[in-house]
Order: structure tokens, then C-alpha cells, then sequence
């Protein structure tokens, strides 16, 4: 049974941003193909909101690189393996990034904040949450991107997060209803991540970023910054 976007997630969202969100899912999803043609009146009634929230949600879909906004509506862009790779080379080339200032400041904090986060996934499973796995699973990585203290970093970080968010939420959901022993290995994982950044090991996070994302991206080695 296909879900929506997390209700519990749209505390604090404005109408527009709400309706982004349930949209970004459903294309990233694939339930909204390529080509297909929204038009505001149509996704106001759907959402029972004005066309203001509509032209909103539209914006911030184009910014996602989703939609292609047209006279007569929005056209939906292609959202397949090839652009999820493409994402996820943009997000490997930031945890990369991030890692390479992190050398000489006190990672303690950080490495604490990845502990804490670790550990609610580890309870998310046993409760099978898939959407509190997903906030933390984030929240893990995001640490480090927040601990290298690099204002553009952070900017593209938060341009790249809502489709990260709504890739890592379907494929959470599908293992935890299809294969939830595999999270025993990303647990593995994500333990690698910490002790990758508590010592500074490059070598190690090298193998914990083809552990993590070797499924998703093949050129890890040709973006790995020393």
C-alpha cells in the first residue's frame, strides 16, 4: 500500500511547502510519470487549496529540478536512475567535502550527535518506523555537513535535502515492509561513518561510502577529496 507523505512531517510547513512535499514524493515515487501536465485548478482541488499555495509548490519543484513550469501548467521532468545517481554523486561529493574540514577542529560533539542518531534508527527498526529512521538516518549524515561550519555547504546541503528525503523514506518504507534484516548491515555501516570521523580516517570513509552507496554510485574513487 503506496503512503503518502508523512502528516506528522508537515508541522510548520506553509500550505505550499506541504503541497510540494506530497507531490515530490509521488514523482520521485514514479506515481506521477514524466511528461504528465499539472495544472493549478487541478491541484488545488486536489489538495482542497487555493491556486496561491499551487504556484508555491510549483516554484519549489522547479528549484528540485521536477517540473518544467509552462504556460498552460507544469511538466513533469524525468526523475529516473539516471538522475538519482546524479543526486546521490551531488551528495557524496558534500559528505566528501565536509569530512576534508573537519581535520582540525574537535570532533567530539559531532561524533556524539552520530552516536545519538544511531541509536534511534537502531530503535526506529525495532518499531518498524520507517519515517523516524528516515529523520535520523538525515540527521546522521547532516551532522557532519553542519560540523564543518561552510555556509555554502549548508546552502546546497538544504537545496538537495527534500528529493534526498523523499528517496531515502520510499526505500526505508520498502525494507522495512520487504527486508528488514538488511538494516542489521547499515547499522554496520553507519558505524564505520562514525569511526571514519573520530579519527579523521580517510581510508575508512572511503569504505564506508562504498558500503553505503556503491548501489547508487559507481564513481565514488573519481570524486574522493583528501
Amino acid at each position: 500500500m503506496n503512503k503518502g507523505y508523512p502528516e506528522q512531517w508537515l508541522g510548520g510547513m506553509t500550505k505550499g511547502e506541504g503541497v510540494a512535499a506530497e507531490i515530490r514524493l509521488q514523482i520521485v515515487n514514479g506515481e506521477i510519470e514524466s511528461d504528465t501536465l499539472l495544472t493549478e485548478n487541478q491541484i488545488a482541488k486536489q489538495f482542497d487549496v487555493s491556486r496561491s499555495p499551487v504556484r508555491d509548490a510549483f516554484k519549489l519543484l522547479q528549484t528540485d529540478q521536477l517540473i518544467h513550469l509552462e504556460r498552460m501548467g507544469a511538466k513533469v521532468l524525468p526523475f529516473g536512475e539516471q538522475e538519482k545517481k546524479e543526486l546521490y554523486d551531488l551528495r557524496l561529493m558534500l559528505e566528501s567535502f565536509a569530512f576534508s574540514k573537519m581535520r582540525h577542529i574537535d570532533r567530539t560533539p559531532v561524533v556524539k550527535e552520530m552516536r545519538k542518531h544511531l541509536e534511534m534508527m537502531k530503535v526506529s527498526v525495532q518499531f518498524e518506523d520507517a519515517e523516524a529512521f528516515t529523520q535520523h538516518d538525515l540527521q546522521f549524515h547532516e551532522a557532519t555537513i553542519k560540523a564543518s561550519n561552510h555556509q555554502y555547504l549548508q546552502t546546497f546541503w538544504n537545496h538537495l535535502k527534500p528529493v534526498i528525503e523523499s528517496l531515502v523514506l520510499l526505500s526505508m518504507r520498502e525494507r522495512m515492509i520487504n527486508n528488514k534484516e538488511d538494516f542489521d548491515r547499515i547499522h554496520s555501516n553507519h558505524e564505520v561513518f562514525i569511526e571514519a570521523i573520530e579519527h579523521h580516517d580517510s581510508d575508512k570513509l572511503r569504505e564506508a561510502f562504498h558500503l553505503n552507496f556503491d548501489d547508487v554510485g559507481k564513481d565514488i574513487e573519481s570524486f574522493w577529496l583528501r
